[in-house]
């Protein structure tokens, strides 16, 4: 059954009568049309506007709005540009305005359509859930720092450990182009890579001798025990895996789970060169510090077979540009 084309009347019943505010301009922006719904949302009466160059549109969105309706005269249907605008009564109101060609009868295209719909309640939920994400972001830090900070208070033979981890294992990261994500769940994992050591005796982890086979098996056993401690928390990156694999070795040499090449996450073989350089670097309860140069040689001897390639060279290359783990 073919329906009956609506006539001029109807058609323009219909526009007025819709729920969303629609207003007509011309090539130089001047307002044409201005239905019911825009009366409502933007506070002017069609008379007060009719033939007056759009009042909404703020100065410095002029270059864009201009843009779309010459876009539009073109024959082009833009969906959703977001703005403030301004209302008769001087407040302020976030739209969403699409726009489409406004074709005569016989001349072509003349001019634009113009649909707005209001978004404030929106832009303000928006507002609402970016404050409680960063909110939960500031709580996160505070917590991961937390746990970080507990070990070294009862460690104070590693303290600054594992933030300098951290620092070298997010350079090595960013240096071989990973994306933001992966560089922050390789920075907080690093951050609590020692956690498990909260699990070991105090007087092993500063005994300033060497450490009888018993004594060594406790400290092999803090990749699990920090694995067990965090693999509860919901993070968004995989944490808990990242602590319990970095001492993994690609031979298969490591602890405690005896991994091998691919079985080791990519995140936990860059926590555990930086781990390896920090600790060669840095002073020992049973041994003083020794020079970086010594943790490089071990790098590039078992660059391959117990650490990855790719991982090593980042390693050496942002030395080489002159990172220091002591801070810039």
């Amino acid at each position: 059954m073919q329906l009956p084309p609506l006539g001029e009347q109807t058609l323009r019943a219909l526009v007025h009568g819709s729920p969303l505010a629609i207003f007509a301009v011309d090539r130089a922006a001047r307002i044409l049309f201005w239905n019911q719904a825009a009366e409502r949302l933007f506070g002017w009466q069609a008379e007060e506007v009719l033939g007056r160059t759009n009042p909404i549109v703020p100065v410095e969105r002029d270059a864009e709005f201009r843009l779309l309706r010459e876009r539009a005269v073109a024959g082009e249907v833009y969906r959703g540009m977001d703005l403030t605008v301004r209302c008769k009564d001087g407040a302020s109101a976030a739209i969403s305005i699409s726009t489409a060609p406004l074709k005569a009868l016989q001349d072509g295209v003349d001019g634009v359509m113009v649909m707005a719909v209001d978004i404030s309640e929106r832009q303000a939920m928006l507002e609402m859930l970016q404050q409680s994400l960063d909110k939960s972001q500031r709580l996160f830090r505070q917590t991961i720092q937390t746990l970080a900070t507990a070990l070294e208070i009862r460690d104070p033979y590693t303290a600054g450990h594992q933030q300098r981890v951290a620092r070298l294992a997010q350079a090595i990261a960013e240096e071989m182009g990973l994306s933001v994500e992966q560089v922050n769940g390789i920075l907080t994992a690093a951050l609590v890579h020692d956690i498990g050591k909260l699990c070991v005796p105090v007087e092993i982890l500063s005994k300033p001798g060497r450490l009888t086979e018993a004594e060594f098996n406790l400290i092999k056993a803090h990749p699990q025990a920090g694995y067990e401690i965090l693999v509860s928390i919901e993070f968004p990156w995989p944490v808990a895996r990242i602590v319990h694999q970095h001492h993994e070795r690609l031979d298969g040499s490591g602890y405690p789970q005896g991994l091998q090449g691919g079985a080791i996450l990519q995140e936990a073989q860059i926590v555990t060169v930086a781990d390896l350089v920090e600790a060669i670097a840095s002073h020992r309860p049973y041994r003083p510090a020794k020079e970086l140069s010594e943790a490089f040689d071990e790098l590039r001897r078992f660059r391959g077979r117990r650490y990855l390639p790719e991982v090593v060279y980042a390693c050496l290359a942002v030395f080489k540009k002159g990172f220091s783990l002591e801070g810039p």
